[in-house]
């Protein structure tokens, strides 16, 4: 639980930050949404989410408090530690190679085996649902930022540029 509670005040601290940062942007369109209205949300957002975390933690803290000695120390050592160290790191590599072979084969054929294999790693089963759920976060993706939000996503090179160009 301080693991937790320590977590959420770093993140209540990080999301105010850059909230102000992101309410400080020029609105140069003269637009309702700016350059600043997404990081904006995303910021309420973790703010939220983070204060939520917060309470829940001291929550928890408080019937501990109230129980006692009825907890032993090592159910309180257990919950500072990852729960799967080896799938942290192995998220971490996959990450790393995802931002790696992005700007190769592009965003479309990154994005799907990167969500493919992440979500293998978190324990689903079905290889047709992972692939599946690939396929529908990266159009999804696709949709909102380079269609309706004009923003570029990397292309790739070669016959990864030419599938991109029928997307986006």
């Amino acid at each position: 639980m301080q693991l937790e509670r320590n977590l959420s005040i770093i993140m209540i601290v990080f999301s105010s930050f850059f909230l102000v940062m992101s309410l400080q942007v020029e609105n140069r369109t003269g637009n309702f949404i700016s350059a600043g209205t997404w990081p904006a949300a995303l910021m309420i957002l973790m703010l939220i989410l983070s204060v939520i975390l917060l309470m829940r933690a001291l929550k928890v803290k408080n019937v501990e408090n109230i129980k006692g000695d009825d907890i032993d120390s090592a159910d309180a050592d257990n919950e500072e530690q990852l729960v799967h160290p080896k799938k942290f790191f192995l998220l971490f590599a996959v990450l790393a190679i995802y931002i790696f072979i992005l700007g190769y084969v592009g965003y479309i054929a990154a994005t799907i085996l990167g969500i493919f294999v992440m979500a293998l790693l978190f324990g689903m089963k079905s290889y047709i649902r992972a692939l599946l759920t690939g396929i529908l976060a990266t159009a999804g993706s696709i949709v909102l930022f380079p269609i309706l939000l004009n923003l570029p996503f990397p292309r790739g090179t070669g016959i990864f540029y030419s599938l991109s160009l029928l997307f986006y």
